[in-house]
């Protein structure tokens, strides 16, 4: 994607809102007697879900390291996965498998629903506003991780970007006709069409984590919650897929820990970065930021230093680049300064409601 391309994009997440098909998202419905038992044993933290509830959650492997970046929502007709990570059939074999081990005689549906749902996105500050034009009024009134179903839409409201954000797990039949109508809504709206590049930049300068950042390192192997700061999503009280080896991780004490930064030139992962001279960690995930005009990303440097305002250096083929070690979100979103139910796109300009 050209650099030009990319930036249209970012401005209208930042602006307006921007829909996505989600293909990277694995949709799985499981269903039963024993599915909130299944689920319970993999997620990391406690779901307690009534029907209408979303829980952002991790599911691991048995050394601890990540599995799938996960949301998990009731709705009237069972519990649905919604992972980044692994492909839908081997996330569906996976739960399978765990059922088998863990609960032989409990009666659990574990169903992908590729083959019959199709996931879009909207994000950014007036995102809110074109769900609602597609779906009803009753989209203004959902707090963060609930989720909706009007007629065979299930809308759900989660977002990765720092801004208003939505998927829509809806039938293939009827996709490319709620694409259209989605497009007809949003056309007075400032809505455009985004790919996951620009969604992916919008994460990394709000620090939040994405599977595609994770690698192979020495630095930690495997990379667990602990080195990526995804803690707050895990109960160290409760048994799960991993938690023996993440319980143990977490007595030794990490040696790294992701930290977001900003850097005035060009970075890649697995660039080693450095404090006088000395290593102090690599790099994680960079891109570069039309909104900061800067580079952004995470790096895993090593625990004295994992703090913010701390300068650093990386040695690039163009030179030395600088960092600065900083608290996410590395910008000020636009949807901070929005409420949707005194804001609209249409007023945008006014002195009551002013970009930051």
């Amino acid at each position: 994607m050209s650099r030009e391309m990319l930036e249209a994009e970012l401005h209208g997440l930042r602006s307006s809102a921007g829909s996505s098909r989600a293909d990277h998202i694995a949709v799985i419905r499981v269903d039963g007697p024993g599915a909130f038992d299944l689920l319970e044993h993999a997620s990391t933290r406690r779901l307690y879900l009534r029907e209408g509830q979303m829980r952002h959650t991790l599911l691991l492997h048995e050394d601890a390291g990540i599995l799938a970046d996960v949301y998990i929502g009731s709705a009237d007709d069972g519990l649905y996965v919604l992972a980044e990570g692994p492909a839908e059939a081997e996330l569906v074999a996976w739960l399978q498998a765990l059922r088998e081990r863990q609960f032989p005689s409990a009666r659990v549906e574990v169903c992908g629903q590729a083959a019959e749902r199709v996931t879009l996105g909207v994000d950014g500050p007036y995102a809110w506003e074109v769900v609602s034009g597609l779906l009803g009024r009753a989209v203004l009134g959902m707090p963060y991780l609930t989720l909706l179903r009007r007629e065979d839409t299930l809308c759900l409201r989660a977002g990765k970007t720092g801004e208003y954000g939505y998927l829509l797990v809806v039938p293939r039949s009827q996709a490319t006709e709620l694409e259209a109508r989605l497009a007809e809504v949003g056309r007075p709206l400032g809505l455009v069409t985004v790919g996951r590049e620009a969604l992916d930049v919008c994460a990394l300068e709000n620090g939040h984590f994405s599977m595609r950042s994770l690698r192979e390192t020495a630095l930690a192997r495997p990379l667990t919650p602990i080195e990526l700061q995804q803690q707050w999503r895990v109960a160290y009280d409760k048994v799960f897929v991993g938690s023996e080896a993440l319980r143990a991780r977490r007595a030794e004490g990490p040696r790294v820990r992701a930290t977001s930064f900003t850097a005035d030139g060009a970075l890649a992962p697995g660039q080693t970065v450095q404090l006088g001279g000395d290593d102090a960690g690599e790099i994680l995930a960079a891109t570069f930021s039309p909104s900061l005009g800067a580079w952004v990303g995470t790096a895993l440097l090593t625990r004295r230093l994992a703090h913010p305002h701390i300068e650093l250096e990386a040695t690039s083929e163009a030179g030395v680049v600088h960092l600065t070690t900083r608290t996410p979100p590395l910008i000020d979103n636009l949807s901070l300064h929005v409420d949707p139910h005194k804001h609209s796109f249409a007023t945008r300009a006014s002195p009551a409601e002013t970009a930051p």
